[in-house]
């Protein structure tokens, strides 16, 4: 299996949906991308529905190398018309911010989906708009270049990952980290998360 095991403090750890909603922020280059897709990856592997929606095609790649093995049904939604309750993973085209709101408009079931927001500072106002009130939400990017930074910044997410500390101010700050480390808390866990390759 090519499922990418998310370990805390040296254990493997598995983020369930009742710790939704998650914010995931980093810079560039410091592992919190591979680490966000790992971990929505391991939701499907266990059952999870799933909305994904990240600006680059790198993400989307990355998470059906993860899951090609496993027997999941994953659309690839180009138009809304594609759109398919049945599907447990749907992927919108990578970048179509307006393709993702459509879909969080209309899919029907999707208080039950795991939403993947990822490249959060890509996408305008109106995708928050449509998204922040979700309980099974996870944000993933660089809040601090993220239009909605301020709304986000005052929401009470369940699990907090921190790869880089931002410049705008969270209620969770993370100690000094190496690189592809990460600083996880959440109400029953907190410490040093990695992705173990």
């Amino acid at each position: 299996m090519n499922i990418n095991k998310i370990l805390l403090n040296g254990d493997d750890y598995q983020l369930n949906e009742t710790d939704l909603p998650a914010l995931i922020t980093y810079k560039e280059k410091t592992g919190g991308s591979h680490f966000s897709i790992s971990l929505v990856a391991d939701l499907a592997l266990r059952g999870s529905k799933i909305l994904f929606l990240t600006a680059y095609p790198m993400a989307k790649d990355n998470f059906l190398n993860q899951v090609a093995e496993l027997d999941l049904r994953v659309d690839y939604v180009t138009e809304i018309a594609q759109l398919d309750n049945n599907a447990q993973v749907i992927i919108i085209e990578s970048g179509n911010e307006a393709l993702g709101i459509e879909a969080l408009q209309q899919l029907t079931d999707l208080s039950e989906r795991v939403v993947l927001i990822k490249n959060m500072e890509v996408f305008s106002q109106a995708l928050f708009d449509a998204c922040l009130g979700l309980d099974k939400l996870i944000l993933s990017g660089d809040i601090d270049d993220c239009v909605a930074k301020q709304a986000i910044s005052k929401m009470e997410f369940k699990t907090t990952v921190i790869f880089t500390n931002p410049e705008i101010k969270l209620s969770v700050q993370a100690p000094e980290l190496e690189k592809y480390v990460g600083y996880l808390w959440s109400k029953n866990k907190e410490g040093l998360t990695s992705v173990d390759f």
